[in-house]
This record gives structure tokens, sequence and C-alpha cells, in this order.
């Protein structure tokens, strides 16, 4: 009976000894992210509805999707529990040296969108924007940065803001930005259309072209755009009709 007792009491210590060390192995490596921990609270609803709003934009967004966390952007420690520690590295948008500073933000969102932000810093808005400061950044265009590149009312208020009648900087820009953009999302309608029809030629064609548009669009090259974009247009409908008119 005390052998069998003996027997229990060490396979007890044992197996409470083993699950402790599982324990300790799961919460390294599972820790808690306490930015996302913290900032998806519904109490923010009252507290600070901007931030819970920012938050249910980013969740299932493309930045979620692609592991884009608030510290890629914003800074912040998300492994501290204790808030001033946790916002200990994420410095306000008014510091020049916080990663969200109006000037900073292109080589934030760079930090991903690498090609863009090669093209960015080859345009005179990025020059304006270093150099004098009232250039625009990439939020400037793209409004929140979860929200869709092609969001044209977005584009269009904010090109509007500097060419304009008034200031006579080059208002017709807003009418050709305009029609680039509905020419794109037309564009993207019909490729999926014809996806499943392009051949490699042909897909390494569009590829060139939509490069091309990615190139001098955010380089605010937008006579190469216009070009670009309706020759995109065009080899998407040359594509479609040649396969309607293989099925008459």
């Amino acid at each position: 009976m005390k052998h069998l007792k003996s027997i229990f009491i060490n396979f007890f210590i044992i197996t409470a000894s083993i699950l402790s060390f599982v324990f300790i192995i799961n919460t390294d490596a599972f820790s808690v992210d306490t930015c996302l921990d913290c900032h998806k609270d519904e109490r923010f609803l009252v507290q600070n509805k901007r931030l819970f709003n920012y938050y249910k934009d980013w969740k299932d967004s493309d930045h979620d999707a692609a592991g884009v966390l608030c510290q890629d952007c914003h800074g912040g420690d998300p492994n501290k529990t204790n808030k001033e520690e946790a916002h200990a590295k994420n410095l306000s948008v008014s510091s020049e040296h916080s990663m969200v500073y109006y000037k900073n933000i292109p080589q934030t969102c760079g930090k991903c969108h690498d090609k863009v932000y090669k093209y960015f810093i080859e345009s005179k808005h990025f020059k304006d924007l270093t150099n004098v400061g009232n250039g625009p950044t990439c939020i400037t265009c793209h409004g929140n940065p979860l929200a869709n590149v092609y969001y044209t009312s977005i584009v269009l208020s904010t090109c509007k803001s500097c060419h304009n009648i008034q200031t006579k900087n080059h208002p017709e820009i807003v009418e050709m930005a305009d029609q680039i953009l509905h020419r794109l999302n037309l564009c993207r309608g019909l490729l999926k259309w014809t996806t499943k029809y392009i051949d490699t030629a042909k897909s390494n064609r569009v590829n060139t072209l939509y490069q091309n548009i990615s190139k001098s669009w955010h380089q605010f090259n937008l006579a190469t755009t216009d070009k670009d974009s309706e020759e995109l247009l065009f080899e998407l409908r040359a594509i479609l009709r040649e396969e309607r008119e293989k099925k008459q």
C-alpha cells in the first residue's frame, strides 16, 4: 500500500512538473500583444472612438493578413503590460523622431512598400515635403492607410486642396487624375474576367504596364500614367474581345 502511495505521489510530482514546464513554454510561445489586447477594448468607443475604429479598420485588412502590427508603424512595446512602458517608444506624431511624424511617413510605409517609396522619393512632391514641409505624404493621398488605393474621392479632394483655380497651380491635374483613376478601376474589373485567358506573353505585358503605371503615378508623372493606362485598357479589352470571338 505504501509502495502504491509512493508511486502515486511520484507520478503526481512528475506530472505537475511536466505541466508547469509546458505552461511556461506556451506562455513564451504565445505571448500577448498588449497593443491589440488594449486597443480592441470596446470601452474605447466612449474613451477614444477614433482609436477603436482604427483597430476595427485594421482587423481582417490586408495589413492584418500580412502580419503588420501596431508597433511596426507606430512604435511601442507590445510585450509590456504597463501603459507607460508600452508607450515608451510610441512617440507623439508631433515629435520629429516619431515614425508617424508627417515627414517620416513615407519612410515608415517604405519599409514594406519599398518600390513605391523608391518611386515617390524621385518626385517633386517628395522634395517639397522634405525641403519645404508642405508636400503630400502617403496618407495625404491614400487617406487611412487601410483604405482602398483607388478610392477616388480621397485622391481628388486632396488634389483640389493644392491644384485649383484659386491657386492657379495646374488645376487641370484634378480632372486628369480623375480620368486615370476611373480607367484603372475599369482595368481592375476587366482583369478579373480576363485572368484565365491571359497566356504568359500577355500576362508579362499586362504586368509590365501595371508596374510602369505604379512608377509614374507615384512620381506624379501623370502624362505617362495617362498613356500607359490607356494602353492597359486597350490590351485587356482586346483579350476579352478575342476570347468572345472564339466562342462564337
